[in-house]
């Protein structure tokens, strides 16, 4: 364990092996997701617990606890890739909400920058919750701003209220989406990808790094094979992670779309919708709404307790969008991908 003395503030590096540590890093989770977002699903333990050791394959990540007399007052994390985008690194900064505007996450922040450019990393991006409406109090936008970053990546959080969606419109989707995908069959699993998928699930994967609206966000192509699909399920799955997939197969046999959803165990009513990408030269078929329509019909069967999915977009990617917008997803918050150089 690593502890070091910033602005007042006592740092440490929390280990995968300190449950202490890792227990008060969730609870300042749990304060900040009540203070900020009371109607989102709270943090799960077992998927906070899980992040500590189940790493992301291809990535660093390392998360400090900022003390004051030693309470926590705030955290700061790190992801350093190593595969792929080596010059980026993500940061993200929390503050209790009973500490704020006293420095302190200027004083993260400050660390951060510090830390990533030791690593020889050229910027440094953050992904941002902010308000709908651009009127709305942004502290976190303000903050952003004021440490020079820039807004590269402009997204819409919506959400799906399972309870109000009409049969009838379901159904209409899924025949309309069937009648232009005759000569595509359906695949679903729940869990780990089955092996014999892996190869085709890993060229999808790296589909979404090249084939998703970056706008100015400066991220390179990301390389997947069938052994980083195995350790991201290995990861999703340590987390405590359920994850219920559908894609569309060819008569190739090949698999060229697929889509997925994963759900925690602390919220067994809420699920994040995951990537939706189709091979480009199978588009124009409608086969993003048949996976997804077929995805959501076994989601809905394996957790009966489903209420809530939440699916994140950029805005520039008007054809994902439309898709979301007519199986029923509002917007609900903007999610937004800070830049900023070092």
């Amino acid at each position: 364990m690593t502890t070091l003395s910033l602005s007042g503030l006592s740092l440490t590096l929390v280990g995968p092996s300190d449950e202490d540590a890792i227990r008060e890093w969730y609870e300042l989770c749990c304060a900040v997701a009540s203070a900020d977002y009371p109607d989102d699903p709270p943090p799960c333990w077992a998927h906070e617990l899980g992040s500590f050791r189940h790493p992301w394959p291809g990535e660093v990540r390392a998360v400090w606890l900022a003390r004051v007399d030693g309470s926590p007052v705030g955290a700061c994390t790190l992801v350093l890739p190593t595969l792929d985008n080596v010059h980026n690194a993500h940061g993200d900064i929390l503050v209790a909400p009973g500490h704020r505007r006293r420095g302190i996450g200027r004083a993260l922040l400050a660390h951060l920058r510090a830390e990533a450019t030791r690593h020889r990393r050229i910027r440094l991006i953050s992904w941002v919750a902010q308000p709908l409406d651009p009127g709305a109090p942004d502290p976190a936008g303000r903050f952003a701003a004021a440490s020079g970053a820039v807004p590269a990546l402009v997204q819409t959080r919506r959400r799906l209220d399972v309870s109000t969606i009409e049969p009838d419109m379901l159904a209409q989707l899924d025949t309309e989406a069937r009648v232009c995908s005759k000569d595509y069959s359906l695949v679903q699993w729940v869990g780990a990808t089955p092996p014999r998928w892996l190869d085709d699930i890993a060229y999808l994967a790296g589909r979404m790094s090249t084939d998703a609206p970056l706008d100015d966000l400066q991220w390179e192509e990301e390389i997947y094979d069938a052994a980083r699909i195995q350790g991201r399920d290995t990861c999703w799955l340590g987390r405590g992670l359920r994850v219920i997939t559908t894609a569309a197969q060819d008569r190739a046999g090949r698999l060229v779309a697929h889509t997925h959803l994963l759900g925690g165990t602390t919220s067994p009513w809420f699920a994040w919708q995951g990537d939706t990408i189709v091979a480009p030269e199978h588009r124009g078929h409608r086969l993003g709404m048949l996976i997804k329509v077929a995805n959501l019909k076994l989601a809905r069967r394996e957790r009966a307790e489903l209420r809530l999915i939440d699916t994140c977009n950029a805005n520039s990617n008007t054809y994902m969008v439309s898709i979301n917008e007519a199986m029923g997803f509002r917007p609900h918050r903007r999610a937004v991908d800070w830049q900023l150089g070092l």
